[in-house]
């Protein structure tokens, strides 16, 4: 771990010696000593580093991109506006926008936040020209828009954007979005948001970057991160109350804001920041734990009290527990040359790759049989050392194996499938995703209701296709493994050369237990669709990386319902 340097211009001087002009005239170079001596008022408030310590590196930041993996009411927002329109003082002709989930939001921001703090400015060539939605800073332009829109997202070039709740908006909008800054010389780029799940949204892109998170001091060498170690650092004091402690030195920790920030990961591309409520001079540990207590609503708690994801296991769409009991350790791998009956292949395909697994029925169960990564850069897979086509190896599995039917991802190789499809005419179906299917697959050849898949294009018209829905398809594959209608082996014994997901490079892997590891991924989201009646519905999110082998297993199992004499969707 490496703890954070940050250079202050502000130590080489004697502050006391200098007036607020000669500190007005240094702070054209420290957007932290820009916002001491500006004036800016924050909700009628001054800055005030001294009560706010773990703003203060940030401030210093000059980094062109930074995210904030945060809790709430820590001053975020505060900096985050402060940062846009300092930006837009001291550059000529700018442009920075400022992106907020919801148009009634941005509306709010604006006018109860954004504007008495351009009023409380002194120095700051602005005039309310009564538009919400931009503010004329001297010959700059400060946008507030909202991501639930075309023209939003589309329509003004910009040289600085800012996202803030990055988990209530979907991240197709916010790639949208930076399109914006494509042409711009600057390209300065900020996201802040509380959490929702791991590896999703804000959390994602917290680690891409440095993860410099806030610890407190306490005897031991790197401090003590209070969040990461919640509940173990909170202990009831028969004398002192409801005290703070490090749960290794076991250091009482009277003043969490003594700290600084240590990277958990310097080999970030940018510098990413985390700090929680426990290091708030606003919010005591007696009210944090008093809440702990007392929710009903945990991953609430984490969201928006320690600023770290959580995941409500009741979401998720399989647990490594219900998978292993379906571990019969006396089965073996299949091999092709065993010649076994009535066995499908599912194939979820990517750039270059694909992920397979082949299957059949025993004893009236899915009996995973083979599970295989097909990289065309793999070493094992290429061909006098030059790169193959995965659909290559894919027509050569379907003869060795004897596939009755396969059930293969139309996208993104969508030419590379239909040929396959075509050459194995009513044993290779191409499989789309649609939402509003009305049941788990609906097969081409045997049509019973229409619908609409996007961008498919004349591949849509072959015969020898099927439509899944996501969602349904998804809770329907783990209810299987979650019921025990599912069978497989020792998923440590299938080992092949595969590309590790984390270094990227080749080597011995247990394809089995990455499918497993995948299969945990998928977690339930509600999404709501409208704020003000709470409608909406659940979807699929997953952490941690693309899940191919939950997609390739879902085709899987689709293949078998299919060679079945009758299908069995069961859920309940």
């Amino acid at each position: 771990m490496t703890e954070i340097i940050v250079p202050n211009p502000i130590d080489k001087i004697k502050v006391e010696d200098l007036g607020i002009d000669d500190l007005r005239h240094l702070s054209k170079d420290s957007f932290a000593l820009w916002a001491l001596t500006s004036g800016a008022r924050i909700d009628g408030h001054f800055i005030d580093f001294e009560r706010h310590r773990y703003l203060l590196p940030i401030y210093m930041d000059d980094s062109k991109e930074i995210v904030w993996r945060k809790s709430a009411q820590v001053g975020a927002t505060a900096y985050m506006t402060l940062k846009l329109i300092n930006f837009c003082a001291t550059h000529e002709n700018v442009k920075a926008g400022l992106y907020f989930p919801t148009e009634t939001g941005a509306s709010l921001l604006s006018k109860d936040r954004l504007s008495p703090l351009l009023e409380s400015l002194p120095q700051l060539d602005y005039k309310d020209n009564g538009n919400l939605s931009l503010r004329r800073i001297g010959s700059s332009s400060l946008y507030v828009f909202h991501l639930g829109g075309k023209a939003s997202k589309d329509s003004v070039p910009l040289d600085m954007i800012a996202f803030d709740e990055v988990r209530l908006v979907s991240s197709k909008d916010i790639d949208q979005a930076l399109e914006r800054i494509s042409h711009s010389e600057l390209k300065y780029k900020i996201f802040m948001s509380t959490c929702g799940i791991p590896s999703a949204d804000i959390d994602l892109r917290y680690q891409g970057g440095k993860q410099f998170t806030w610890t407190s001091t306490c005897n031991c060498t790197d401090g003590c991160n209070l969040a990461y170690t919640f509940p173990n650092c909170v202990i009831e004091h028969p004398k002192h109350g409801i005290i703070l402690v490090c749960p290794k030195c076991k250091t009482w920790i009277k003043d969490p804001q003594n700290g600084r920030y240590v990277s958990m990961n310097p080999s970030g591309d940018y510098n990413s920041y985390h700090v929680s409520q426990l290091a708030s001079k606003f919010i005591s540990i007696k009210e944090i734990w008093d809440f702990y207590k007392r929710t009903t609503n945990m991953a609430e708690f984490y969201n928006a009290k320690l600023g770290l994801p959580y995941v409500d296991e009741q979401n998720r769409g399989i647990t490594r527990d219900q998978l292993s009991a379906c571990v019969d350790p006396m089965l073996e791998w299949s091999k092709p040359e065993r010649k076994e009956s009535d066995l499908v292949m599912g194939v979820d395909q990517g750039a270059g790759y694909v992920y397979l697994t082949i299957a059949s029925i025993q004893d009236g169960k899915r009996r995973i049989r083979h599970q295989e990564i097909i990289e065309s850069d793999n070493p094992n897979y290429m061909e006098n050392g030059v790169k193959v086509s995965p659909f290559k190896h894919l027509h050569r599995l379907m003869k060795v194996w004897d596939i009755k039917l396969c059930v293969v991802d139309a996208m993104p190789n969508a030419n590379e499938a239909m040929e396959f499809a075509a050459a194995f005419p009513g044993r290779v179906f191409i499989q789309y995703f649609a939402k509003d299917a009305k049941d788990v697959v609906q097969w081409g050849d045997k049509p019973k209701h229409k619908a609409v898949v996007r961008k498919a294009g004349p591949l849509f018209r072959f015969k020898y296709h099927c439509i899944i829905n996501k969602y349904i398809g998804l809770q329907w594959m783990y209810g299987e493994w979650a019921k025990g209608n599912v069978v497989s082996p020792d998923p440590s014994r299938l080992v092949q050369m595969c590309r590790d997901e984390k270094l990227g490079v080749f080597g011995p892997g247990c394809v089995a237990e990455r499918a497993f590891d995948m299969y945990t991924r998928h977690v339930r989201k509600f999404t709501s669709s409208n704020d003000e009646t709470g409608e909406g519905k659940f979807e699929w999110i997953y952490t941690g990386g693309d899940p191919h082998f939950s997609f390739a297993t879902l085709n899987a199992f689709v293949a078998l319902e299919r060679i079945r004499r009758q299908a069995t969707f069961a859920f309940l």
